[in-house]
C-alpha cells in the first residue's frame, strides 16, 4: 500500500487512546483492500502483521490490536447493522473455495466475546438506502461513513495459450456480458471456451466493476450493465454468461482462476497479484504501473454527505437519494459520487474502486477512542508513513500493490470524532 507522502491533512491531533489494554478492536467486511489491511490473507479472520496499514495502527502507542473478517463488503455491512442472521459473534469460516460467506466477524477468537455491535466496517461499496435503513431500523442510532483509500480492479485470468493479454474496453465488456465467449476473439493463438468468474457475495469489488462498465460500455439493444454490488443484478439484462461461476471474496475468485484454466475474472489488483500470473493490461494500461496518484486525490465537490445509493437509472448509472433523519449540516455519512472514479484521466489504469470505513455513532463505550484513531488513521502520518514505503509491497507480494491512501481535501479529524460517542 502506497503511504500518503505529501497529503494535506487538516485537523491532525496527537493519537492517543483511552481503549482497555489487551483489547482488540474488531471488523471486518471488503476484501479488496484487505491484504494492505492486513499484510496476509491466507485465513478469512486477519491478525494484521507488522507493514500493513493495521499493523501499523496498533503499532502506534496506546493504540489496540485488530482483528479483520474478510466477508466481502455486502456481508459486512450486514453485520455492523445486525442484519438478520448476522451477528459480530458469529464465526468467521474458513477462506477455502466453496465457503460460504460469514454472517460474523468472529468476535469469540479475537477475544471480544463482550461485543455487541463490530467495532467498525469495511466496504468498497458506499451505503445504499436500504443498507442505511437496515443500521437505522436495528440500531436506533446512524452509523459515520469515511472513504479510506482507492483500489485498482484487475482482470485477471488463466490461458496457457497466452503470455500476454491486453483488451480493449469493448472486449471487457463483451466478455462480461456473454458476447464474447471464445479465447480466439481476445487473443491470436488461443482457444476454448471462456468460462467468467464473478463475485457471488455481495461485493464493493462488484459495484466499482460494473461503475466502470455501465459507464463505458454502449447498450446493447435494451441491455446494459447495472451498478451494483450483485453481479447477478449487473448482468440481469443479458442474463450470466453460459457457464459463469460464482466465487465469494476476492482471494476465493483469484484462487479459482489460477486453478482453472480458461477462467477470466474480475478481482482486486493485490489478490491478483499475489495469486495469479496472469492479468491483463486495458488499452495498454497496467493495474499497477499505471495505477494512479499516491495519494489519489478526491476533491471536495467529488464527496456528498447524508446521501447513499438507491438503485440505478434507465441507463444502469447508480441513482443517489438523501438519508431521512440525518443532519443536512453533517460530515458523518460521507461518500464518493461514483461518476468521479468510473473513469479515469487518459494514461491511467481505467477500473477504480473507492473503499470505505464504516463504524456506529453510538455506544462504543470504552472502545470509542480507539474506534476513533482508528476511523482517522489513513489520514494520520504518523500512521500511513509506517504502513509500506511509496510503491513498496506490504510484504512479499513481490511489485505489486495496486492500492493508495487518499488524499480527501474535504476530511477533518476535529469533525470525525465529533461523529462518534
Amino acid at each position: 500500500m502506497k503511504a500518503l507522502a505529501g497529503a494535506l491533512v487538516l485537523g491532525m491531533a496527537a493519537v492517543a487512546s483511552a481503549a482497555q489494554a489487551g483489547t482488540t478492536l474488531v471488523g471486518g467486511g471488503a476484501t479488496l483492500p484487505a491484504l494492505g489491511y492486513g499484510g496476509d490473507v491466507t485465513n478469512r479472520q486477519i491478525t494484521p502483521i507488522s507493514g500493513s496499514f493495521l499493523g501499523a495502527y496498533s503499532a502506534v502507542s496506546g493504540n489496540p490490536q485488530v482483528s479483520y473478517c474478510q466477508t466481502g463488503s455486502g456481508a459486512g455491512k450486514n453485520i455492523l447493522a445486525g442484519a438478520a442472521g448476522n451477528n459480530v459473534q458469529n464465526s468467521c469460516a474458513g477462506l477455502a473455495v466453496g465457503t460460504p460467506t460469514p454472517t460474523g466477524f468472529g468476535a469469540p477468537a479475537a477475544g471480544r466475546s463482550d461485543l455487541v455491535r463490530p467495532n467498525f466496517a469495511g466496504a468498497d461499496a458506499p451505503l445504499s438506502l436500504t443498507e442505511f435503513n437496515t443500521y437505522v431500523s436495528n440500531v436506533s442510532s446512524l452509523p459515520v461513513q469515511q472513504p479510506v483509500i482507492a483500489g485498482s480492479v484487475a482482470i485477471a485470468f488463466n490461458n496457457p495459450d497466452i503470455g500476454s493479454l491486453d483488451l480493449t474496453e469493448e472486449q471487457v465488456c463483451g466478455v462480461f456480458s456473454g458476447a464474447i465467449t471464445n479465447w480466439s476473439d481476445l487473443a491470436p493463438g488461443a482457444t476454448g471456451k471462456i468460462t467468467v468468474v464473478y463475485r457471488s457475495d455481495g461485493s464493493g469489488t462488484t459495484f466499482a466493476f460494473s461503475n466502470h462498465l455501465s459507464q463505458v460500455c454502449a447498450a446493447q439493444g435494451a441491455n446494459h450493465f447495472v451498478t451494483d454490488q450483485a453481479f447477478t443484478t449487473v448482468d440481469s439484462l443479458f442474463g450470466l454468461p453460459s457457464g459463469s461461476v460464482g466465487q465469494s471474496g476476492n482471494p476465493a475468485v483469484a484462487t479459482f482462476v489460477a486453478n482453472n484454466p480458461g477462467t477470466i475474472a474480475y478481482v482486486e489488483s493485490a489478490n491478483a497479484g499475489a495469486l495469479l500470473s496472469q492479468y491483463a493490461t486495458i488499452n495498454g494500461l497496467d493495474p499497477f504501473a499505471n495505477f494512479g496518484g499516491s495519494p489519489v486525490t478526491i476533491s471536495s465537490s467529488d464527496v456528498v454527505y447524508n446521501q447513499a445509493i438507491n438503485g440505478a437509472d434507465a441507463n444502469g448509472r447508480p441513482v443517489l437519494a438523501s438519508m431521512s433523519g440525518t443532519s443536512p449540516t453533517s460530515t458523518c455519512i460521507a461518500l464518493v459520487k461514483p461518476d468521479a472514479y468510473a473513469t479515469q484521466p487518459a494514461g491511467t489504469y481505467p477500473i477504480v474502486a473507492i473503499s470505505y470505513f464504516l463504524a456506529n455513532s453510538a455506544n462504543n463505550g470504552s472502545d470509542l477512542t480507539a474506534v476513533r484513531n482508528l476511523m482517522w488513521a489513513p489520514y494520520n502520518t504518523a500512521i500511513t508513513a509506517n504502513a509500506g514505503t511509496p510503491g513498496a509491497p506490504v510484504q512479499t507480494v513481490g511489485p505489486f500493490t495496486g492500492l493508495s491512501f487518499l488524499n480527501n481535501t474535504t476530511a477533518n479529524q476535529t469533525k470525525l470524532n465529533a461523529c462518534m460517542n
